[in-house]
């Protein structure tokens, strides 16, 4: 098993390389194709060999890719069982969608997130990226998604047995990491980020709820991780302390 990394405009994105299949997780909105040209061209694999797409959380630069990848790949989906579910996340967490929404009117007025996100450089740079031209009609993506899973913590993700699902909601509720037992690997989404200039693992400044955000990073405390792969910045290994 290799987890590779591709940096999108938006979003890493990770591709779980095995013998015989691919698994793929967090695909930002316009992006797809960036990762399967990178799955394409950089691994030198089918496009076909991807046969679940899944995502930590519903924010668009996670999810907002998924189907579109899915479907030119006739793979399967596994979203988190709160994503996208208005009525689940006020009841798991009422006021989450405020302190959301505050910490991000926060974190959008600092320098680094225009840096992150808005700097004409970022987009140019991933635009060179190579780019998955085939399949381009949408008589394939008219046929949809081969097969839906909502996936809950405590679970292991479909046909990945050695991927365990961690409900770790902080960042949103329906926020979910993967973790790999036998190589130490964690998958983040945004509950956890890298800091290359830090060489150390962050928490988010962006957050629905403090209280729970703690209590899913005690729960991460528990399991042993050598290496994180976070949605945000840089793969960090061995300094994972938090």
């Amino acid at each position: 098993m290799k987890v590779h990394q591709v940096k999108t405009r938006l979003v890493n994105t990770y591709v779980i390389e095995y013998p015989d299949r691919l698994l793929v997780m967090d695909v930002a909105v316009r992006c797809h194709r960036y990762v399967l040209g990178f799955i394409e061209q950089e691994l030198k694999r089918d496009i076909d060999d991807v046969v679940l797409v899944t995502c930590s959380h519903d924010d668009p630069d996670h999810m907002g890719g998924l189907r579109r990848l899915a479907t030119l790949c006739n793979a399967e989906i596994a979203i988190p069982h709160h994503a996208g579910a208005l009525r689940s996340k006020f009841s798991g967490d009422p006021t989450g969608f405020i302190i959301r929404a505050v910490t991000a009117l926060r974190e959008g007025l600092r320098a680094r997130m225009w840096t992150m996100y808005f700097n004409p450089k970022r987009g140019r740079s991933a635009r060179k990226k190579p780019r998955y031209e085939g399949r381009k009609g949408l008589r394939r993506l008219a046929k949809g998604v081969k097969q839906r899973h909502r996936i809950s913590g405590n679970e292991t993700l479909p046909g990945f047995d050695d991927w365990q699902i961690i409900h770790t909601p902080g960042h949103s509720w329906d926020s979910c990491c993967f973790y790999h037992e036998d190589s130490g690997s964690l998958l983040s989404g945004d509950t956890l980020l890298g800091s290359a200039k830090q060489n150390k693992v962050v928490v988010p400044s962006i957050y629905a709820n403090a209280s729970q955000m703690e209590q899913s990073l005690a729960t991460l405390r528990k399991l042993n991780i050598k290496t994180v792969y976070p949605g945000h910045g840089s793969v960090i290994s061995g300094n994972v302390s938090f």
